[in-house]
């Protein structure tokens, strides 16, 4: 009686490469899962970034296992995909996500935030910009000395300033055309790492400013530096009457834990619209929106753009703050 040949090699490598498809559909997927338990574990809010990233890995997974008859992965694609589906579109049907616009009639705040990266090369580039847009605040992250002596020709522009340079990443400048009361260089948390604040009249009406740089989250130390600082203007939302503006590079995104514990405390992206842009390499596949603009009560973000690419590896963020309730009244 004959031999049958041992189909066993041959049936393996057919097996192969759907067994490694298989392996990295679901390891591209897993950490959108540890990114739910962001508020345990610093690593496992790093897994919180990409949620716009885990929707394509999702949808490409879904497409290649339903071809392949792969059941299980199919399913585990499916649910989440869901999950993170919700989770971008939850933005836009939050609370603090506004239905009905503001009053006709209020003249806008317009701000303008940008962390310039202060290895940038394009200084006059960015500062041709920042005149060209024209807004009413500029603030800037990253500003060292060079940056500080490129900024002075804006000076009769923007009169009103906190510039405040340093030889890290850390440095800020607070541009203002409007006059600032009680300007001050912050740190908040007690992280040793500044943030920059100041009162302003808009409209009649007193709000409170606040451009902030926490640290990358790169190892537990820069992250519990960052949650320090968020936790600290979290509170310090919680604990004021009067309105305010928050912008600056978050390095955190919307979906972060200490981010979302902003929203907890009526800091918000209080607009008609909750579209995130990536504002951080947006060119790349990992392109992330760190770069945020918020308010509390009863402001409201009523456009949001973002700018050009000039030798950072942010893009600028322009945004328009107007007062959602009635005329003004003198009030803060």
């Amino acid at each position: 009686m004959p031999e049958v040949p041992d189909a066993g090699p041959r049936a393996n490598a057919r097996t192969a490469p759907r067994t490694l498809a298989c392996v990295l559909f679901v390891a591209a997927l897993v950490p959108s899962w540890l990114g739910l338990l962001g508020s345990w574990h610093w690593l496992l809010d790093l897994a919180s970034h990409f949620r716009w990233q885990y929707l394509a890995a999702g949808c490409a997974a879904m497409a290649w296992s339903w071809w392949r008859r792969q059941r299980l992965v199919l399913e585990f694609a499916v649910l989440t995909t869901l999950v993170n589906g919700a989770l971008v579109a939850g933005l836009a049907q939050a609370p603090h996500v506004l239905t009905d616009p503001p009053l006709a009639g209020h003249i806008p705040l317009r701000v303008l935030s940008f962390n310039v990266l202060n290895s940038n090369q394009r200084r006059q580039d960015v500062v041709d910009y920042i005149a060209a847009v024209d807004a009413d605040i500029v603030f800037l992250a990253e500003v060292d000395a060079r940056w500080a002596a490129a900024l002075e020709p804006l000076a009769s522009r923007y009169p009103h300033r906190v510039v405040h340079p340093r030889p890290d990443r850390f440095g800020l400048a607070l541009l203002s055309r409007v006059p600032l009361e009680d300007p001050q260089v912050l740190e908040p948390g007690g992280a040793s790492l500044p943030s920059a604040s100041a009162h302003l009249m808009h409209e009649g009406r007193r709000l409170l400013f606040v451009g902030m740089h926490p640290p990358p989250p790169l190892d537990a130390r820069r992250a519990h530096m960052r949650d320090r600082q968020l936790a600290a203007l979290a509170g310090m939302a919680a604990g004021r009457s009067g309105p305010m503006v928050v912008a600056g590079d978050f390095n955190a995104t919307p979906w972060s834990a200490p981010v979302r514990n902003l929203f907890a405390h009526g800091l918000a992206f209080r607009g008609t619209s909750a579209f995130w842009a990536p504002t951080w390499l947006s060119r790349s596949p990992l392109a992330i929106p760190i770069d945020l603009a918020l308010c509390t009560e009863p402001l409201v973000i009523t456009r949001r753009e973002r700018g050009p690419s000039l030798g950072s590896d942010h893009r600028p963020v322009l945004f328009e703050v107007r007062w959602q309730d009635g005329p003004a009244d003198g009030t803060s």
